[in-house]
């Protein structure tokens, strides 16, 4: 293997080595950096989106009220009023549930599909456009009208705003709000001592649609009717888990690792270090290498001539050797590489021995056979015997008299 070869292996090596460790620190950066954040459902009263119920929080809240959210229903007997905005309620949640409002809860179901209400039946339903309203007329936003109504707390209302909703047909002993001719949009029925109100609609709670008409009224009439009040907003267990049951992601892998497993990644720290030190220090004197012995000149030329020669380049030979030569020069006297043949054969002549021509002449003198190239490297030979003053000869000045005869 060539030390070429030997350091370009070595090289790509090292860069291997280094893409793997960037890419253990780009993880370990994410774990570190990652946090959970679920995607919030429609009607997730933490969600500001369209679809979310914050604002109705944030309304309640504002008119007093005390607002949980919760995924157990209140103790019975407690002052609570619950809002359920989507019956995925357990069979567990349910029972428990019923057992407030029989204890004299009151229960506020938005869900239309919702079954917790016996005997109740949809009648119609009730299809409204996307609100796009030019002005802020709330008479110019209904299309629910109160009509009849035999609800206290919602009489004072004059209409909502519904995109779809429904109409139930009011059982008999119920009171409803929002009726006309035996369909209603509200209905209330008591359930034991307590009150289940069903509304047709859950939508009109939103982000979206809780600032027309009288939708947001509608909620703080019947969740929030005093400024002590307290409303317990009650998911499903069928619901998907919010941030408030897996975390707000605030922990990062840090926060969760022991730290007998920073003890050890510390201790193997620190024993990289040693290992690397006592690698790295090198115990007594610097010892001195003997230095390589340099190859003469004349060896090298009679290699490069017995390869060629053996490969019978005779004429590529020699326009190497005579290459090699005339860089040789000029380097010794200073000139440069695009110097010309006749430039540099006159300073030889005036630094050296050479006559004049000489050099010029065997610079320029080809080679066909290995006859001819013999005779030009014992020619080269001898101009770099007296130029370069590798070897003094006393008969060089003959020796080139002899050759240019």
């Amino acid at each position: 293997m060539s030390a070429r070869q030997a350091k370009l292996r070595g090289g790509n090596g090292a860069r291997v080595g280094l893409s793997a460790l960037l890419v253990v620190a780009v993880a370990v950066v994410m774990l570190l950096l990652a946090r959970a954040r679920p995607e919030a459902e429609p009607f997730d009263p933490r969600s500001s989106d369209s679809s979310g119920t914050r604002g109705l929080m944030l309304l309640l809240e504002q008119q007093g009220a005390t607002v949980d959210i919760d995924r157990s229903a209140p103790e019975p007997g407690s002052a609570s009023r619950v809002l359920v905005l989507q019956d995925r309620l357990s069979d567990l949640q349910r029972e428990d549930l019923l057992q407030f409002v029989a204890a004299g809860g009151v229960l506020v179901m938005a869900d239309a599909e919702s079954t917790i209400l016996d005997g109740l039946v949809v009648a119609s339903t009730i299809e409204g456009a996307v609100p796009a309203f030019a002005d802020n007329d709330p008479l110019a936003q209904l299309n629910v009208l109160l009509d009849d109504c035999d609800v206290p707390a919602l009489a004072q209302l004059r209409g909502l705003f519904v995109v779809a909703g429904a109409r139930f047909e009011v059982p008999e002993g119920a009171r409803s709000c929002f009726a006309d001719a035996g369909q209603a949009f509200a209905v209330a029925g008591e359930y034991g001592a307590g009150l289940i109100v069903q509304l047709g609609d859950n939508e009109l709670f939103t982000n979206h649609l809780l600032r027309y008409a009288d939708n947001g009224p509608l909620a703080t009439a019947l969740l929030a009717p005093t400024a002590v009040a307290r409303v317990s907003v009650l998911l499903g267990d069928e619901a998907a888990k919010s941030t408030a049951d897996i975390g707000t992601g605030e922990k990062t892998l840090s926060d969760l690792l022991r730290p007998s497993v920073w003890m050890a990644l510390a201790q193997l720290a620190l024993a990289f270090i040693v290992f690397a030190t006592a690698r790295a220090v090198r115990p007594g004197r610097p010892v001195r290498e003997p230095e390589q012995v340099p190859i003469a000149g004349s060896a090298l030329v009679v290699a490069t001539g017995t390869l060629m020669r053996r490969a019978r380049h005779a004429e590529r030979a020699g326009w190497m050797l005579r290459g090699n030569l005339y860089r040789a020069l000029c380097q010794r006297f200073h000139l440069p590489t695009t110097a010309s043949i006749s430039a540099l054969d006159e300073v030889v002549a005036a630094n050296t021995s050479v006559p004049v021509g000489h050099v010029a002449a065997v610079l320029q003198r080809e080679v066909y056979d290995d006859k001819a190239l013999l005779e030009l490297s014992n020619s080269l030979q001898a101009i770099r015997d007296v130029t370069l003053g590798t070897i003094e000869r006393l008969r060089t000045i003959e020796t080139l008299e002899g050759a240019n005869s």
